[in-house]
């Protein structure tokens, strides 16, 4: 079975679900206009349901930080798994992803 990535958008928060690998993050990413409006202030990333992260999940989220920071939106990062804290501590952007 491949791997899955889903995502669904509710309230500013954006909950993501199965796989984030290298495998599928640049459907994910090319979706993003689906998921993010024009105005928002702030985005809460949901990781609870994330099965398993990678480098590149990391990379999408500091894709995603630099995107909104662009259009003055803040992103927040809520439920991130023990995996991915230390992926993000591993590559440095611990500063750049802040948890709720």
């Amino acid at each position: 079975m491949s791997a899955q990535l889903s995502w669904e958008m509710a309230d500013k928060k954006l909950s993501f679900k199965g796989e984030m690998t290298r495998a599928t993050v640049a459907r994910v990413w090319q979706e993003r206009d689906d998921w993010l409006t024009d105005g928002q202030e702030q985005l809460t990333v949901d990781l609870e349901a994330v099965d398993h992260v990678d480098s590149a999940g990391v990379a999408l989220l500091l894709q995603l930080k630099k995107y909104l920071m662009q259009h003055q939106c803040e992103l927040l990062i809520s439920n991130p798994s023990q995996q991915f804290d230390a992926i993000v501590e591993v590559s440095g952007g611990t500063s750049l992803l802040k948890h709720v």
